[in-house]
């Protein structure tokens, strides 16, 4: 397995199927004036704070080349973490707990219900701990009132 420096990780690649093609490629982006990093095994690398519009160019030019050698663009994705992104922090259950206590007990039961609708008409994936733990006493709250009422 190749070590990846961090020089590496902030630059911007172009795969090819072959260290052949990947020359030749280097060679055309060279004689259009497109300033290639690195040597050609079977990538190609560019610095990522290339401007958008040089980046377009690189593309349309490596789309043309392509076509000519019967060879398809792929797009790929790449995630990295965005540094300075505040973690986000671990609440006190019990804290949590009151706070739902507390935004309940103001809600008239028409309100209530209102909410729990809304709250269960949402994915789970896209609730916060607060909303899953409120959208909870909510059901257990109107559970509570059937088994009152019978």
């Amino acid at each position: 397995m190749r070590k990846i420096d961090n020089r590496e990780q902030a630059l911007r690649k172009i795969e090819l199927p072959s260290e052949a093609l990947a020359k030749e490629l280097q060679r055309h982006l060279q004689e259009k004036r497109f300033a290639v990093h690195g040597r050609a095994y079977d990538a190609l690398q560019f610095p990522d704070d290339m401007k958008p519009s040089e980046w377009a160019g690189v593309r349309g030019t490596v789309e043309k080349w392509a076509s000519g050698r019967q060879l398809r663009v792929v797009e790929s994705l790449r995630l990295q973490t965005v540094k300075g992104e505040a973690k986000q922090e671990k609440v006190n259950p019990k804290v949590l707990e009151a706070e739902v206590n507390r935004r309940l007990e103001t809600l008239t039961p028409s309100k209530a219900e209102e909410r729990y609708n809304y709250l269960q008409s949402r994915p789970i994936s896209e609730l916060t701990d607060a909303e899953y733990d409120e959208r909870l006493a909510l059901a257990q709250r109107i559970s509570d009132k059937v088994k009152d009422s019978k």
